[in-house]
């Protein structure tokens, strides 16, 4: 049910993750903003990025950005046909292709070191030279329509749109970027060949490269393919997030074999002075909420709970479970617990010394460096990635049990499930946030 969030345990990496990697750097280059990380991995990741997300478009446009960014590596290019250009990747074990998020779209290009001529080739040629074709890209909204349709019957994902839905509703975030049925069927290609046009502008580009390459041949190779993209004025979108401070609950009656429940709650921004002790806590509830729900009284299989890095970020506490009136009052009394104690000196440890050694071992792929990198300088600063670690170590309990209780003043929960029990849970849905 984590649509495409990076939790803490992905960010909390410090220079430390390996001995031989190199510390990473930012130019200038034609223009471009880049962030390069060079390691001793053979494997290389390239990502070029573009700020806005759904700010840029409303609801009628859904989904316009995944079909804009989707077509670069789908639908071919000017140098080659779809057959082609997959042919080509397929040859070289190069992959590659783009996605939109809520906050940001991005292609993305990874192959091996001794390939990274034929790679960047590709890639250079998606950014640059991508060719709408209309049957190509009715294949590609087939696909995507695909995706949609099995979303709506996947409980997880049902249960993070009636998520979205409930906390985001009259904001930017109501627009899926991933699009609805209606939308994608509606979107006529030459609307969508405009869209990639205005997202090819360096005031709201940036690449960040991870891998095994010297920053001169990467020099070399941006100026070579993308001088000539044009710098236009860019305002970046304002954000204004929803005050999560009552108990709402939007219900969704489904025959399920279990009921899925989450409560979402605010949070901080990434750049936030609160952001690691309250995203520590939520890890903290998280285990909390395991060895309740699960261990002790067995309700659920999974209960747990995450925080999400997005412009207007959230946390969300969920369970899937037979019994949603039982295990919702164990949800809110654990809350409530952790809001008024905080975490204890040995578990505050304990906590540290997982995040580290999950980095450690999770931050090795040159892939999830240029994910995460890239997440961050969206969110503000690429730096906020680089110096994770050491803000984790010098978080407090104290820290921790201010920043819970700054954000989290309400929930407002989602139920997909028997709308029966639901209805009997609805005391405990209402018990308050204290």
């Amino acid at each position: 049910m984590k649509r495409s969030i990076v939790t803490i345990a992905l960010l909390f990496v410090a220079s430390a993750i390996t001995f031989a990697q190199q510390h990473t750097t930012s130019f200038d280059v034609e223009g471009i903003k880049v962030i390069f990380k060079p390691t001793i991995k053979d494997v290389i990741s390239v990502r070029m990025y573009f700020r806005g997300g759904v700010a840029e478009y409303g609801a009628d446009k859904a989904g316009i950005e995944q079909l804009a960014v989707g077509a670069t590596t789908e639908c071919g290019t000017k140098k080659y046909d779809a057959n082609k250009f997959k042919d080509i990747a397929d040859e070289y074990g190069v992959e590659i292709g783009g996605s939109a998020d809520y906050d940001f779209s991005d292609i993305n290009m990874i192959c091996v070191s001794k390939y990274f001529d034929q790679g960047w080739d590709l890639f250079s040629e998606a950014v640059m030279n991508p060719i709408f074709d209309d049957n190509e890209m009715q294949l590609l909204k087939n696909k995507l329509l695909a995706g949609i349709q099995q979303e709506t019957a996947d409980p997880d994902a049902h249960i993070s749109q009636l998520v979205m839905q409930n906390a985001f509703k009259g904001t930017i975030y109501a627009t899926n970027p991933k699009g609805t049925e209606a939308s994608i069927l509606a979107m006529p290609t030459v609307d969508i060949k405009n869209f990639y046009t205005k997202l090819l502008n360096k005031n709201r580009m940036f690449i960040v490269v991870a891998g095994k390459i010297s920053k001169d041949v990467l020099i070399a190779k941006i100026k070579a393919s993308f001088a000539d993209i044009p710098s236009m004025p860019y305002q970046p979108p304002t954000y204004m997030a929803p005050q999560l401070d009552d108990n709402k609950v939007l219900a969704e009656d489904k025959a399920l074999a279990t009921n899925y429940v989450s409560a979402v709650m605010n949070a901080p921004t990434m750049s936030s002075p609160d952001y690691t002790a309250f995203h520590m806590g939520i890890s903290g509830l998280s285990g909390t909420l395991f060895s309740e729900i699960r261990t002790k009284r067995n309700l659920s299989y999974a209960p747990g709970a995450y925080a999400v890095n997005q412009q207007i970020p959230y946390a969300v506490m969920y369970v899937t479970t037979s019994f949603p009136k039982e295990a919702v009052t164990v949800m809110i009394d654990e809350l409530n617990h952790i809001k008024k104690s905080g975490i204890t000196a040995s578990g505050l440890r304990d906590l540290k010394s997982s995040y580290i050694t999950s980095s450690y071992v999770k931050q090795q792929e040159s892939n999830a460096i240029t994910s995460n990198l890239g997440l961050a300088e969206i969110m503000g600063d690429w730096n906020l990635f680089e110096t994770a670690a050491d803000k984790v170590e010098e978080v407090t309990g104290d820290q921790i049990l201010k920043a819970l209780n700054k954000y989290i003043v309400g929930v407002r929960w989602s139920y997909l499930g028997d709308i029966k029990l639901a209805n009997e849970a609805n005391a405990a849905f209402k018990i308050p946030v204290q």
